[in-house]
């Protein structure tokens, strides 16, 4: 069984969903919205989207190797034109990074730096849970997201996992 096709799918739909919560739910919002201040999860709409972005593109980092001192802060993007630009582009190097991936480049384990409030832990974790990682932090992060959007009034959405296999059918796998 090739995990390979299981992987790109779990990223097809995590980065559906980040649109679709983008597209129908953070738009909408109003400047005041987008920015009011909360004490749940990351904070404002803005600094939750931006944390959320950020951890991908850590995964990202993470599973080739490269180990980033910091994330990037809400205030270091202006507006929601700068963050999506952003976002975009992690999502395109990560399609590009998959397509570089082989079956035994899933399986081997891969030494990270695990940023703490009081340090950096060194770690390890096999590259194909790294994967699935990216996709759990997005998933976990959405909800919380939408749990803002709710108290501040906006709409919300489903994101569950079915509705992108109702829309997007899998062709039966090789194994089958």
């Amino acid at each position: 069984m090739s995990m390979l096709p299981i992987l790109r799918r779990l990223l097809d739909y995590n980065d559906l969903m980040h649109r679709r919560l983008w597209e129908r739910c953070i738009l909408p919002l109003t400047e005041e919205q987008y920015h009011a201040p909360s004490d749940y999860s990351s904070g404002s709409v803005h600094r939750q989207v931006v944390h959320t972005m950020a951890v991908e593109e850590l995964w990202l980092s993470r599973a080739q190797g490269i180990n980033p001192e910091a994330l990037p802060k809400a205030r270091e993007f202006a507006d929601r034109a700068a963050v999506r630009a952003r976002w975009d582009a992690i999502a395109a190097h990560w399609r590009a990074y998959l397509d570089t991936l082989t079956e035994d480049d899933l399986a081997r384990e891969v030494e990270y730096r695990y940023i703490t409030k009081t340090g950096i832990e060194p770690r390890r974790m096999l590259r194909w849970e790294m994967l699935i990682q990216a996709v759990n932090h997005g998933t976990d992060h959405r909800a919380q997201t939408l749990v803002l959007i709710h108290q501040l009034g906006g709409a919300t959405m489903e994101q569950d996992y079915t509705l992108f296999t109702w829309e997007h059918p899998a062709e039966p796998p090789a194994w089958a």
